[in-house]
């Protein structure tokens, strides 16, 4: 089916909650990068990775190898979601370069934009 849009788009970060970073509905081509960063994964309504962190340096590195990997950072209005913390960690000079960030406007329907 052309144009078709899943619900959810894939290897996004979606949490970044006291040393763990929270990455979900990952494909197959990731997983190996994931569990050389310590990550490892959970069944909670789909799939969903965790991997460790201690502090802003190695929490910079780690969203680092993720953008590299490709992956979206969830950009919500409220709260201080995982676009938010990019930010300001590069804000601090922790973080370098452009990133893509997704958010949503209703159930399945998500857009990504450059962070």
């Amino acid at each position: 089916m052309s144009g078709f849009k899943s619900l959810f788009p894939q290897n996004f970060v979606s949490l970044i909650l006291d040393e763990e970073v929270q990455i979900e509905h990952v494909t197959a081509d990731i997983e190996g990068e994931l569990s050389t960063l310590g990550g490892h994964s959970v069944i909670e309504g789909g799939e969903i990775w965790i991997i460790p962190c201690q502090g802003d340096e190695h929490l910079a590195k780690l969203l680092d190898h993720l953008n590299r990997l490709g992956a979206l950072f969830v950009d919500q209005p409220a709260g201080w979601p995982p676009a938010a913390i990019f930010r300001d960690l590069r804000k601090r000079g922790l973080l370098r370069g452009s990133f893509k960030t997704v958010s949503w406007t209703g159930p399945g329907k998500w857009f990504t934009r450059d962070g």
